[in-house]
Formats: structure tokens, sequence, C-alpha cells
């Protein structure tokens, strides 16, 4: 991602960044100390190597200490040509530092910013002496920037090497000159989807692509990259460009036939708004400034980069999705890991998952590619056969799509050990299997005696050291541990559905749970994967228990008038990704009904909302509408996503359980505030009453939990703070005076309102 340093004064030379000026005047970083360089025979290394940290960024001393190295490189007699490589592993350049860019408080010294370090890039490494990047590990943003300015491109096969353009992902794009090098270089069909998506690339899709010019051993890249340095020198390698054959002609049309590329754009457009329903303006924005190029030329293009980035850099939807990039910055870091939790627990190195359903053998999928040893036990062999193949099958559409080889396919599948926990002999051998275990997910249905029964049967198998963690999603975790003998040890792991797709993972502790066991279960959701967040032993825990007040808004609206297919419509226009009518046919009206009934008995005021005597949920149930599980719900379901239609035996119910007095029609914003507001309301409840840690890990558990808006200020806390805390209370206590108490603003939103603060200063 560009991050670079902020441009606070006027250039006075257009091709000499800020950085030059400041590192004349001062010696903070010291010469070398971001960037080593060694000359061998006439060939200049230049390494980057921040001093402290585990990647490179493109902070303020790197970038000035890598210009003063290029210099040396263009002043000294002696070198003919350099390469760019790292001494981290994994890591050649992770992008640039972030804090920077949020310093930045105009477009045009955002816009002055990328400029720069774009001419930087003109100046020293496209038309200066040859110089080859030499890629190995994650090499994003601004870091591949840097390898597209370059002569030519080495990269690793280590299986960690990932170059790609992730700007977009932070309302931005690349502002060194990626929208248009990117395309110059591997042609704009292949360069839309990495602009627009963010997507990455390995070492070999990437050099299928044209996006690096060879692939060397980890162990053989320098040399591979010193030698082509020397052949660029002296003339003896002149690397291809573009693309041969019925490739290069269709590209060829598409960039010079006016006809042809306004039809790639107008379709690339149509793609963007229907899957972003125009929230983001970054993809449309990158789309403008790769058209420009295009038609205007490379200087067009370059200039309308720049004043872009400036201006999205400024826009609400960047400061979101950069709140909440920090946000998952900061959670990356286990809070509860000391020396104490790691010398109390050794390291989990095999995971029992206990259920081969669709939780369960998402569960182990995530393990099991994360390089754990996964012992996946079912009750039937049909069960474990339905989960292997679940697993079997992932991997086998991963290969297919050239995102793992072979080789790993069956590596990773030779890591889970398929179990049937009764009958001809299984039973014992699970034993001898589970007696290893480190960690074990029960993921049975969610009955409690049931539970009981299992926890008490792990306890006879596994050693003392063993975390047994459920993933209840609503049974609370105390009470699954009053029944075992190391309550200590019983801990929650909430996993979302689909568990490899979804990336949140909340972490629940009891009274009992020891702190080494909650760092340990971190650890194990960190590496596979997921965004963790810790959350208390309350009913619902974070995620669903701030659904439930949102989805009980939804069936008062309803009542109010608002017919089903609308409520789809305007959320999904709010930016959640699943309509709440959907959503509840999708969860089963059964699962729906039991969780409003249960948080209901715990929330009290604030699950109010729907009127009448009997629910329309409990009628539904009564006619048998259970959802897409049976075929019929609010809609009716087919083997198609076409099929779905609303299904005409609800409009009756809609009828009989109409609100008397009620508005049939009320306003599409207010439908949306009503809605979201409840789900803010409680997720404030849940910050003041400690059931999270922070508002930083509301916000990242409802973004990355249930879907809230990302672009509205990065979750709930940010979205209050772009409406203004003051506004968005009086508006709540109007609604409290029109529809109820449900609507009465958490104690915390009230003292923010007093003067309007922001929960993100």
């Amino acid at each position: 991602m560009l991050r670079l340093a902020g441009l606070r004064h006027v250039l006075t030379r257009p091709t000499r960044s800020y950085f030059t000026q400041r590192s004349l005047a001062t010696s903070a970083s010291g010469d070398g100390r971001y960037v080593q360089m060694e000359v061998r025979d006439r060939v200049a290394l230049l390494r980057f190597d921040a001093p402290d940290a585990s990647v490179n960024t493109l902070s303020r001393d790197m970038q000035a200490d890598f210009e003063r190295a290029l210099r040396r490189v263009e002043d000294d007699a002696n070198v003919d040509a350099a390469v760019l490589l790292s001494a981290k592993k994994d890591c050649f350049i992770a992008g640039a530092d972030i804090k920077m860019l949020s310093a930045c408080s105009t477009a045009d010294e955002l816009a002055s910013l990328a400029r720069a370090g774009r001419q930087l890039f003109d100046e020293l490494l496209v038309n200066g002496k040859p110089k080859v990047a030499a890629i190995d590990g994650v090499c994003l943003g601004g870091g591949l920037e840097v390898a597209l300015a370059c002569r030519y491109r080495v990269a690793s096969s280590n299986s960690k090497t990932s170059l790609g353009l992730p700007e977009v992902m932070l309302g931005l794009l690349p502002g060194a000159g990626g929208c248009v090098r990117l395309p110059q270089l591997i042609g704009v069909q292949a360069a839309l989807p990495m602009l627009l998506t963010g997507k990455k690339l390995d070492a070999k899709r990437a050099k299928r692509a044209g996006l690096v010019d060879s692939v060397a051993d980890p162990s053989a890249l320098e040399h591979a990259a010193v030698l082509a340095a020397r052949q660029l020198a002296d003339g003896t390698l002149k690397p291809k460009r573009g693309k041969s054959g019925v490739a290069g002609v269709v590209e060829n049309v598409l960039t010079k036939f006016g006809p042809a590329r306004d039809y790639v754009f107008k379709t690339a457009r149509a793609q963007v708004m229907k899957q972003t329903k125009g929230a983001y303006p970054a993809p449309l924005a990158i789309l403008d400034v790769v058209k420009t190029s295009l038609e205007k030329g490379a200087a067009a293009g370059f200039e309308a980069e720049s004043t872009r980035f400036g201006e999205l850099g400024m826009t609400p939807e960047s400061r979101s999705l950069i709140s909440i990039f920090n946000g998952t910055t900061a959670l990356k870091k286990n809070r509860f890991a000391t020396p104490e939790t790691r010398a109390a627990q050794p390291p989990v190195r095999t995971i029992g998952v206990l259920g081969a359903g669709l939780m369960g053998a998402g569960i182990a999928e995530v393990s099991v590619t994360k390089g754990y040893r996964v012992l996946l036990k079912d009750m039937s062999q049909a069960g474990l056969d339905r989960g292997v193949g679940q697993i079997a099958g992932n991997l086998a559409r991963k290969v297919k799509r050239k995102r793992l080889s072979e080789v790993d396919a069956e590596k990773t599948l030779s890591s889970l050990v398929g179990l049937v926990g009764g009958g001809d002999g299984g039973s014992e051998l699970w034993r001898r299997h589970f007696e290893r275990a480190d960690l074990v997910v029960e993921a049975v249905f969610e009955d409690l005696d049931l539970k009981h029964r299992v926890v008490r049967e792990l306890e006879e198998v596994v050693g003392p050291h063993c975390i047994i963690a459920t993933n209840t999603s609503a049974l609370p975790i105390r009470d699954i541990a009053a029944a075992a003998a190391r309550p200590e040890n019983v801990i929650g792991m909430h996993y979302f559905s689909p568990v490899d797709k979804m990336p949140l993972l909340e972490i629940i502790t009891h009274e009992a749970t020891a702190p080494h066991v909650t760092a340990a279960a971190i650890d194990v959701g960190m590496r596979q994967g997921k965004t963790v967040i810790v959350v208390k032993d309350v009913p619902g825990f974070y995620v669903n228990r701030c659904l439930g007040p949102y989805m009980a808004e939804i069936m008062a609206l309803l009542q109010h008038g608002v017919a089903p297919e609308r409520l789809d419509e305007l959320l999904t226009a709010f930016g959640f990704p699943v309509g709440p009518i959907t959503l509840a046919d999708e969860v089963g009206i059964d699962v729906a009904g039991h969780v409003q009934q249960f948080l209901g008995g715990h929330l009290g005021v604030r699950m109010q909302g729907a009127v009448g005597g009997a629910t329309l949920l409990d009628a539904m149930l009564a006619g048998k509408m259970l959802g897409k599980k049976n075929g019929a719900g609010f809609y009716t379901h087919g083997k198609k996503k076409s099929d779905k239609q609303l299904n005409p035996a609800i409009a009756p119910l809609l009828e009989q359980f109409r609100a008397a007095g009620t508005p049939l029609e009320i306003a599409d914003d207010d439908v949306q505030f009503r809605a979201a507001a409840r789900f803010v309301n409680e997720a404030a409840h849940c910050v003041a009453d400690g059931i999270v840690e922070s508002v930083v890990d509301a916000d990242i558990g409802a973004v990355f939990g249930i879907g809230f808006p990302p672009f509205r200020g990065g979750g709930p806390f940010g979205w209050v703070d772009q409406y203004g805390s003051t506004a968005f209370v009086e508006r709540m206590r109007a609604l409290a005076a029109e529809f109820g108490p449900q609507f009465e603003p958490a104690p915390l939103l009230v003292e923010y309102a007093k003067t309007n603060r922001k929960f993100h200063e």
C-alpha cells in the first residue's frame, strides 16, 4: 500500500523528493541504516533492512536512505547497475507508513506526496542505470511500485512471495505510478483485476502474467538478479515485453481501438457498480486513471493518478477503511501473551475437532491449511466422509485455479486424520489419537447435556495441558465448563459460517479461564488467519448480541408496513452484504426465533420492537415456514438463485400482524437508521459493560462478523463519529418518544453526545 511521508513544503526541484531535502537537514536515520549498499564486480547491492522491525515499510527514513543509495549508484563510475533486495525474511517491501498518509490534511498535500514519489522513481529507477528488483516474500503497494519502476524483476519461488497493489482496500489507488505502469507491463485485462480488487499473485502466476521476468529458487535469487543486472548493463539481456500471438493482438485492439476500449471500461464500470453499489469511489477513480493513460498517454495518466490519489485520501470512505486497517493491525498483537503465559502452555501443534458438519469441517480446514495436524472426529462414517469431502473439494478448487499445487494439496490432506467415534474398534482408535491433542474444538449440536458429556469424555482422554474449546454460538461458556474437572482449560472459540471465508473469531473467556489458555487460543486463531477479538461470557457474546436488537427492529419495520423485499434492498444499499430478510431465511426461521426469544429474556426492553401477542416468527413456524432449509420462509427457494421469490403465504401474515395506526410508508433513510441504530446502541452497551475491550474491537467485530458497512466510519462507532454523536443521540431520543424505550440511547452514547465527542479521535 502506498503510504509515503508527508510533503509539507514546496519542492525546489521537481525530480528531488522531500525526503532528500529532509535527509540533508538531519542525520536521524544515518546513512545506510535502512538501506545497506555493497558493490560486487560493478554491481551495487542495495539491501532494505528496517531496524527493529520484522518487515520493510517505506517509512520516511527508509525512503531517505533509499534515495541516497540510488544517487550514490548513479554518481559512482565504478558501478554499472544495481540490484534491490531485502535482508528481511519473507518480505521485500510490505508497503509504506500509513501514519504519514493519515497525517496529511489536504488533497493537494497528498497529491504532491504521490507525485514526488513517482518522480523519484522516474529519475533514479526508470531512467538511471539498470536496476533489478530481487523479490523474496511480500511485495505490495509501494513495494511493487518500486519493482515496477525497475528495468527487470526476479521473484523467488518462496511460497510467501506475493505481489499486488491493494491500495483499493484502503479506499485509495496506487499513487507512485502503479495505475499506469502495471497496465503498460501486463496489459489492461490482467491489470484491472489487480488494481480494482487488490488481487495478489504468487511468483509463478506473476511470471505467466509478465509481472516478473524470471523466477528463481530463494537460494539462487541473489545470483540470478546480479547476473541479470550485469547482462542489462553490457547489453546482452534485452527483456521481451508485451504479449505475443492472439493475446497480443487482442491487447493491442483493446488499448488502441477506441470503441473496443470504451466497451472494456464500460463493462468494468458496470461490474464495479454492481459489486459496490457506488459506495466506494476508489475503483471508479482507478478506471478513470487507467483510461486516461491509454487515451492521452503516460504523462497525463501519471498526473491524473496523483490528483485522484489526493482526492481519494480525503474521502470519508478512505478514512473509514484506514480505520479498519489500523484496527486489524492492532489486533494482530496477542495482548494476552506474556513470558508467563508462554511458559505455562506448550505450543499447540495438534488440533482435534469434534463433529464433521459444516462448521466442524470448516474449523478443521482453516487449521490443517495453516500447518496444524488435525484430528477430525464424527459419530458416523457418513458424517466424516462428508466433512473430509468438503475440505478435499475446497483444496481441489484451489488447485484448479492454480492457487495451490497438487503436491501441496496432498501434503495438506496428509496432515488430516479422519476418525469415527464409535463402533468397529473406532472408539479406541480415536482415543489413542486424541491423547496427543493440544487443543480440541467441539462443534456438536447446541445441547448443554450433550456438551457436558463431550467435555467429561474428553477430559478422560486428553492430557492435562489440553485446551477444550467450544464453538457454541449461544450457550454460556461457564455452563459448559461446569461439567469439567479442569474448568480453567475450557474456553469459547466462536467461528462464523462459512468458516473458510468469514474472517472473525470471537474468543470467549469465563471467570475460571486461565490466562495462558486465552493466550494460546488467540495464537491458534491468528495462525488460522482470523481476526480475533476477546469477548466476555454473556448471552449472544458480542456480534449476535448486537444482531438481536437489529433483527427485532426488522420485525418491527415489517409490522409497520415495510415490505420484506424493500427491507433487503434498503439495508444492502446501506452497506450490509446481505439483507436482513434473506439473512433470516438463510439461518432458519426457527433459529432466528429461538435467538430472539433467548436474547429477549436477557436484554429486556432492548429487544422490544415487534408488536402484538404472538410474533410473526411464531406464526411462520406454525405454518412450517423454516426458511431456505425447507424451501419456504419469507421467500421461496429452489436449486437456483433465480428461483428465489417472495413467498405468497407471507402476505396474509404480514397483514395479520400489521401494527395498528402505523404509517404504510416510511422514508428510506428512516428505515435504514432505525435498524442500524439498534445495532449501534447495543454495541455501545457492550463497550460500556466490558463485553468487548474497546471501541476498536467493537468496530472490527461488527465489520468482520456481520458485515457492518466498512465505508461508514469503519464500524458502528466510526459511523457515530461520521454522523455526529450529538445528532445521533437526538435522533434516537426522537425515535424513543415515537416508538418506545428500545430506542433510548445507551449511557455511553449520551456521555459522548454532551460535547459531540468522537470515539476515534
